[in-house]
């Protein structure tokens, strides 16, 4: 009797996207999940839900779900090897796909197709592979179409939006209707949406702050006056800083000025262009007097064309105590060495000022980046914690056979602690052995995205030149944050593939 021979199915990846998330509501995704699934059964594929690639609430017409999307992402996974050749996209139609320009979607089918991929669109259960849009012109014909109705039906809405826009635009130049209800923070829209109301709380702080402005007091101060003094925050922000206290001085909004723009996208960049200004669009809470003075004192400082400094973990340095973000500080040449310091603490809203040297951070990841990635842990949480439960019951092993080999080496020949240490030896091997096991089966977790970028880090650590972008640029990939934990002398890095998992690293002495 033959055994059995069991025939993997091939993959099959569902992508979902619509382009507001009002339809998150309805019945699109729900009718789009389905489909694929119906699809899959029907065909012997089975859906692979190792990755999620939806693009909930993007858009396709100028390219966005491919530039920034989950289908670029896709589309990534397949380069890398981590989705076969020979398996499947499912799509409700190409429209889901792209609603660029006939050319730029017909790119996008092709580079998918050329990667071995089938696309699948579940409306009419067409398949599209790279030999049929060679090979069958009526293939090609019919995506062509396709691609053109998505984007005639994008262009027209786009057409609609503007023009909608422009009438709105009018309104507010004739009677003063606002066009949106953004406004700055120290306003609100009016229940009948006929305007603005000041908040005169906040307009007084807005007062206060030109006021300063004007005494010479500096906006790094200003801030850090107004968290000691507990003053609310505008909107989200957990504290003044000094950037929103500058963007505060530059709005001609606390003079009434509003410049609506218009949105466009040009070579994959989105472009804001500005319109004609309205007068008299917000309430004036600062003289025109007042405002222009202190534009002036702004463009007397004199300005620096050195470009921005950029560290190993800009980005990603969080403070130990409030988790808020760490930034790199420095005197300049003649102030020493630049230095990590929590951005609450240097605006003194709360945190401990502790100077961390950059210098000491830096080194540590180039000298341990391997021992920092030797312990890359698993997505799959059961094999991370018995990778883990290994290493503590490896670490008693091998602490029991140095206390047996001592109390041999005291007492003579005993055979009960031979016995005990060939016992020992034993188990340590066998430990050993499981531990290999469960490393090999976490490296078959991890995506080859992971590893290619794993390996990035480590070349571009031990570079001679040691580019801080690029590694940041790679770290970034890695890790969500990095907390620079100057209590221990320890940096955690926490893993992005794997939530929750953090590693490691000493880098200092610990600071009492």
């Amino acid at each position: 009797m033959n055994d059995l021979i069991t025939v993997a199915k091939p993959k099959a990846y569902s992508y979902i996207r619509f382009s507001t998330p009002e339809q998150m509501k309805g019945d699109s995704f729900r009718r789009q999940l389905q489909a694929a699934e119906k699809y899959a059964a029907l065909h012997g594929l089975e859906i692979d839900t190792t990755f999620d690639f939806h693009d909930l609430g993007v858009s396709a017409w100028q390219g966005k779900n491919r530039r920034e999307g989950m289908l670029g992402e896709f589309l990534a996974f397949v380069k890398s090897g981590d989705i076969k050749r020979g398996s499947y996209l499912l799509v409700e139609n190409l429209d889901r796909v792209s609603r660029e320009n006939t050319l730029d979607a017909l790119d996008t089918l092709k580079d998918i197709a050329r990667e071995g991929i089938t696309i699948v669109t579940l409306n009419d259960q067409k398949a599209y592979t790279y030999e049929t849009l060679r090979q069958n012109p009526f293939d090609l014909m019919m995506a062509v179409m396709m691609f053109m109705r998505a984007n005639e039906e994008s262009e027209v809405k786009a057409r609609r939006l503007k023009e909608a826009w422009s009438i709105k635009r009018e309104k507010a130049l004739g009677v003063g209707k606002p066009l949106t209800k953004l406004c700055p923070g120290w306003l609100s829209l009016k229940p009948d949406r006929s305007g603005f109301d000041v908040i005169p709380e906040r307009a007084e702080v807005v007062r206060r702050v030109f006021n300063l402005t004007l005494d010479g007091v500096g906006q790094h101060s200003i801030a850090e006056r107004l968290n000691r003094e507990n003053v609310p925050v505008f909107g989200r922000g957990k504290m003044w800083q000094r950037s929103y206290i500058n963007k505060m001085l530059a709005d001609p909004a606390v003079i009434g000025r509003f410049t609506p723009h218009t949105t466009e996208r040009r070579d994959g960049k989105k472009v804001r262009t500005p319109t004609e200004t309205v007068e008299g669009y917000f309430p004036v809470i600062i003289e025109r007097e007042v405002f222009d003075k202190v534009a002036a004192m702004g463009s007397a400082r004199p300005t620096s064309t050195r470009t921005t400094i950029v560290n190993s973990l800009a980005g990603l340095a969080r403070c130990p105590i409030c988790d808020s973000t760490m930034t790199r500080i420095s005197k300049g040449s003649k102030g020493g060495k630049p230095y990590l310091a929590c951005t609450r603490a240097k605006v003194g809203a709360g945190c401990d000022y502790k100077q961390v040297r950059l210098e000491d951070v830096e080194l540590a990841i180039s000298r341990h980046v391997e021992e920092l990635l030797g312990g890359l842990p698993s997505p799959q949480e059961g094999l991370q914690v018995a990778w883990e439960e290994l290493l503590v019951r490896r670490d008693a092993v091998y602490g029991e056979i140095d206390r047996l080999v001592e109390a041999i080496a005291k007492a003579g020949h005993s055979a009960a602690l031979l016995r005990r240490l060939r016992k020992m030896e034993d188990e340590r091997d066998h430990v050993t052995e499981e531990l290999e096991r469960v490393e090999h089966q976490i490296a078959d977790t991890l995506t080859n995205r992971v590893m290619n970028t794993v390996r990035e880090l480590v070349d571009a650590a031990h570079d001679r030149d040691r580019d801080a972008g690029k590694i940041n640029a790679t770290m970034r990939q890695l890790f969500s944050k990095v907390v620079v934990d100057y209590r221990d002398g320890q940096l955690w890095f926490y893993w992005k593939h794997a939530a929750g998992e953090q590693t490691g690293v000493t880098f200092a002495m610990p600071m009492e």
